[in-house]
C-alpha cells in the first residue's frame, strides 16, 4: 500500500525545484486555500532563511501566475509600484549600480520594529552572497543629523538579532545619504589587541546610498581570478624518483654546509652524511606518497637513520 503524499510537501518540493533546475514554475492555483496558504508560508520561511534570496536567476522563467512569490522582483520592476517619488527615487539609485538579476525585496522587517528617533518610511532586501542588506529609508533629513545621536544603535542591534542572515542594514535619508551598520557596530565589542570594550559606535562616513551600497557588496563578493587555460597535449609527467632525490639531495648538502661552519661532534655528524642518507631519506618519500609509509613512522624513522654508524 502505498503511502499518501503530503500535498504540503509535495508543491514545496515542486517548488525548490524549479528554483534550483528552472523550467516552468508551478502552479498551485490549484489547491484548497489552506493548503496553499501552508505552502506560501513554509517557502517564505525558507527563503528567509538564506543569504541569498531564491529566484536569483531567471527572471524570464519566473512569471508563473497564481501566486505571490513567483514573480522575480528586482530594483527596476520596484520602481513601478514605489507609493512615492522618494522611494522611486532611491530605488532608481540602486537600480543603477546592482546587477541586472540581482534580487531585490521590500523588508517587511522594517515595519515589525519599533526604532526610537527613527521613524522607517519604507524598506526592502537586497540578496547578496554574503547575506542580506537591509536598505530602510526614514523620515531624518540628512545622515548628518543620525550621525549626532548613537542612542537608536541598540534598537537595531535587537533586529541584527532577530535576523542573524542580516549582513548591514542601511540608513538612508531624505537626501538619499545614509550611514551602513554592520552588527558589530550596533554592539559593545572587545577591541583587538588593547581588550577594551569599545561603545556602540559609527565605523563608515556618510555616504551617497548607492555609492555606499555599491562598495559593501563589493566586499563581501570576493574577486576571483579568471581560470588560466588548460592546452591539450601540454600535460608532463611527474618523475617522483627524482624529485625525492632532488630534495633529499638539497637537505643533506644544506646541512653539510652548515656542518662546515659548526663545532665539534656537530661539525663531525653533519661532516659525515653522504649518498647513503640521501638515498634512506628520498625512499621515505615515495613511500609516503605511494602510501606505503604512514606519518606517523617517519619521525621515528629519522631517529634511526640518526643513529646509523
Amino acid at each position: 500500500m502505498n503511502e499518501r503524499i503530503d500535498p504540503v510537501e509535495e508543491a514545496v518540493a515542486s517548488y525548490l525545484e524549479f528554483v534550483e533546475m528552472g523550467g516552468k514554475a508551478p502552479d498551485f492555483s490549484g489547491l484548497d486555500p489552506s493548503t496553499r496558504s501552508q505552502v506560501e508560508e513554509m517557502i517564505g520561511m525558507l527563503e528567509l532563511t538564506e543569504g541569498m534570496t531564491l529566484r536569483t536567476a531567471r527572471p524570464e522563467e519566473a512569471q508563473g501566475p497564481g501566486t505571490s512569490f513567483d514573480q522575480h522582483r528586482t530594483a527596476r520592476q520596484l520602481m513601478e509600484t514605489a507609493p512615492s517619488d522618494l522611494e522611486r527615487e532611491l530605488l532608481s539609485r540602486l537600480d543603477a549600480v546592482l546587477p541586472p538579476a540581482a534580487p531585490v525585496d521590500s523588508d517587511l522587517a522594517s515595519v515589525g520594529f519599533v526604532l526610537k528617533d527613527l521613524p522607517v518610511l519604507a524598506g526592502w532586501t537586497v540578496g547578496t552572497l554574503g547575506g542580506r542588506v537591509r536598505v530602510w529609508l526614514i523620515d531624518v533629513g540628512t545622515a548628518a543629523e543620525l550621525e549626532k545621536d548613537v542612542g537608536h544603535l541598540e534598537s537595531l542591534d535587537r533586529v541584527f538579532r532577530a535576523f542573524p542572515e542580516t549582513a548591514a542594514i542601511c540608513l538612508a535619508c531624505r537626501d538619499l545619504t545614509c550611514l551602513l551598520l554592520e552588527p558589530q557596530d550596533c554592539a559593545p565589542v572587545i577591541e583587538v589587541p588593547a581588550g577594551g570594550v569599545m561603545p556602540r559606535r559609527y565605523r563608515r562616513p556618510i555616504q551617497p546610498v548607492a555609492e555606499a551600497l555599491s562598495a559593501f557588496i563589493r566586499e563581501l563578493i570576493p574577486a576571483w581570478e579568471a581560470l588560466p587555460r588548460f592546452e591539450a597535449g601540454t600535460t608532463q609527467a611527474m618523475d617522483v624518483a627524482a624529485l625525492a632525490q632532488q630534495a633529499a639531495s638539497d637537505s643533506i648538502n644544506l646541512q653539510k654546509s652548515q656542518g662546515a661552519r659548526a663545532r665539534y661532534p656537530k661539525k663531525e655528524v653533519l661532516g659525515s652524511l653522504d649518498a647513503a642518507e640521501i638515498r634512506a631519506i628520498a625512499d621515505l618519500a615515495i613511500g609516503l606518497y605511494e602510501g606505503r609509509r604512514d606519518p606517523a613512522e617517519i619521525d621515528a624513522e629519522l631517529r634511526k637513520l640518526a643513529k646509523r654508524p
